[in-house]
């Protein structure tokens, strides 16, 4: 059974390749929204922001999941896919700290290499992908750069934390959280092509831990420029004292459908 899963999303990332990447095509950004099987209801959330244009001839959008652990998983996802087409299955167990993020844009660079920029994008995240897409015109291609937001890592002050963080991730090493006094928030980021290369050419053995905090140690080793988009990007919790304006491009920690619904027709209508 779990062959005949490989099997089904093998030809499924197979589909969605040759759909978005047909005819030596070359576009702009993927935008790769992470899920788990079993939120659907997110993800046909976030199919009908009709008026964000998610998917055009410039940039494209696709939901990422890990390979399907049971046979429920797998009838969610295949019948998704075979409905809208969107649907990126990795092939790693679904986790979210444990290495999810690095094959994502590995097997993203893969089987789509029609992209310039490569997107990772949290569920609890609306976004405004032209405005995105429009941003990115201005960073380099041929050097590696890191689109987002950029923050003081303030946690690493507190002693609990970082007892926490060994504890969390089984007491595996976690000193390299030391080299990161700042870190590129995981609501929403933007690696060029480049940066995914360079990333995948360091063949990491060490993927774990807080996954945005992870792809931010390896982008100071790739020597990545960082692109940092400030309050643009922000949280939906502080919408009173930072309310959404024509500067806005995401809104993170969406947790309802009703607010992500709401944060969506903020920013595509201003």
């Amino acid at each position: 059974m779990v062959l005949s899963y490989a099997l089904d999303y093998t030809r499924t990332n197979k589909a969605v390749t040759s759909r978005l990447c047909r005819d030596g095509r070359n576009a702009t950004v993927l935008y790769g929204v992470f899920s788990t099987a079993e939120k659907l209801l997110f993800r046909d959330a976030t199919r009908q922001q009709v008026q964000c244009h998610l998917n055009n001839k410039v940039h494209s959008t696709v939901f990422v999941v890990g390979a399907p652990r049971t046979e429920r998983e797998h009838t969610i996802l295949q019948q998704e896919a075979a409905v809208y087409g969107d649907i990126f299955t990795l092939s790693c167990p679904e986790n979210m700290n444990e290495g999810k993020t690095y094959t994502y844009f590995k097997e993203a660079l893969e089987h789509f290499p029609c992209f310039d920029f490569y997107a990772k994008v949290d569920d609890d995240t609306a976004f405004v992908p032209d405005k995105l897409s429009s941003l990115v015109q201005s960073v380099s291609r041929s050097t590696p750069a890191i689109i987002g937001r950029y923050e003081a890592f303030y946690h690493l002050q507190d002693p609990w934390f970082v007892i926490a963080a060994y504890l969390v991730h089984g007491l595996r090493d976690m000193s390299w959280l030391w080299h990161i006094p700042k870190y590129t928030a995981g609501c929403l980021y933007i690696l060029n092509a480049v940066a995914v290369k360079r990333l995948v050419a360091l063949h990491p053995t060490q993927v774990y831990g807080p996954e945005d905090m992870r792809t931010t140690y390896f982008m100071q080793i790739i020597r990545a420029e960082v692109v940092n988009v400030y309050s643009a990007f922000h949280n939906a919790q502080y919408e009173i004292t930072a309310p959404i304006t024509n500067a806005s491009l995401a809104v993170h920690e969406c947790k309802t459908i009703e607010s992500l619904l709401n944060a969506f027709a903020s920013l595509c209508r201003i």
